[in-house]
């Protein structure tokens, strides 16, 4: 705290570090404007994947400079002593994990607000693949935007390495999230799919309103299989949602995102932007949803 970097800006304090990087709140010495800046530290880093996350902290640069409301602003990138660094816009209202379960928050607003950030990111081309509750941040005027574009997939560019077998090196993403095809797939074109955020979507939705998340507890391994395997089948627990005041009107949305068959999943984020409680078109009526009874079948009618 307190120092220089790249003579001009003063850091303020830490935010937080992950795997490879670490973020700053950092304030302009000349106009004391604040920022976030975030520096890839790449003396950690094997040598031999250093190119490859220089290429994907590059691609979350240029993904910040797509003009959305409803984005993080990346504003410079350059490097420091070899690592590169990012300056981008600064949310004071936190991250939505800190709000899981609170009976306090506009929960249609926060839909609405996170829909429109896929939905810009869709329309350019990019696929969030790591959407969670620690990266939808709030401005002060209590925009949800979307934040950490770091394994952001673009759909012209495969951006999965594999092995000599054709296998994934790494995959990406939180668990808790992830649909059955990114978690467990033979190749890498199905998960930079909007469909891919939508799944993860109706995942923190119903974490959000619920406090818990869709397919039970996820403690240790033995809970990742059991959660792992209820996602494939698309058993979530619904009896959790109908406890919620109100519960019941999410569960068609729900039910539409966590179809485990992507090719049957709502398709984008401007269907499920629709299908939310309280602006739901009157016109439009779910009949059946993705479950055994259905066969994971979708069908959307006029009523």
């Amino acid at each position: 705290e307190g120092d220089v970097v790249l003579s001009r800006y003063r850091i303020v304090k830490a935010l937080g570090d992950g795997a490879f990087g670490q973020v700053y709140k950092v304030s302009e010495l000349h106009s004391n404007d604040i920022y976030a800046l975030k520096l890839l530290r790449l003396w950690d880093v094997p040598s031999e994947i250093r190119q490859a996350l220089i290429d994907r902290f590059d691609m979350e640069f240029k993904t910040g400079l797509i003009s959305s409301r409803y984005l993080v602003h990346s504003y410079d990138y350059g490097f420091v002593d070899g690592n590169p660094y990012i300056i981008m816009e600064f949310c004071p209202g936190g991250d939505l994990a800190s709000k899981v379960g609170r009976r306090d928050i506009d929960v249609v607003r926060v839909s609405n607000d996170i829909l429109n950030g896929l939905n810009d990111l869709h329309s350019n081309g990019k696929v969030h693949r790591d959407l969670k509750p620690e990266n939808v941040l709030f401005r002060a005027d209590g925009t949800a935007v979307l934040a950490d574009f770091g394994i952001c997939g673009d759909r012209n560019k495969r951006m999965t390495e594999r092995n000599i077998f054709g296998k994934p090196y790494q995959i990406f993403g939180t668990y808790a999230y992830m649909p059955p095809e990114q978690v467990n797939r033979a190749r890498g074109e199905a998960t930079v799919l909007p469909t891919t955020d939508v799944f993860s979507f109706g995942a923190m939705l119903f974490q959000l309103l619920t406090g818990k998340l869709p397919f039970g507890p996820l403690a240790d391994q033995n809970d990742l299989v059991r959660y792992q395997k209820r996602g494939k089948a698309g058993e979530w627990d619904r009896e959790a949602l109908r406890t919620v005041p109100n519960g019941y009107a999410w569960e068609n949305v729900i039910d539409g995102c966590l179809c485990p068959n992507f090719k049957e999943r709502l398709q984008n984020a401007k269907t499920v932007m629709r299908l939310l409680p309280q602006i739901a078109s009157p016109s439009l009526k779910i009949s059946t949803f993705c479950n055994e009874e259905s066969k994971n079948s979708l069908s959307i009618e006029k009523s």
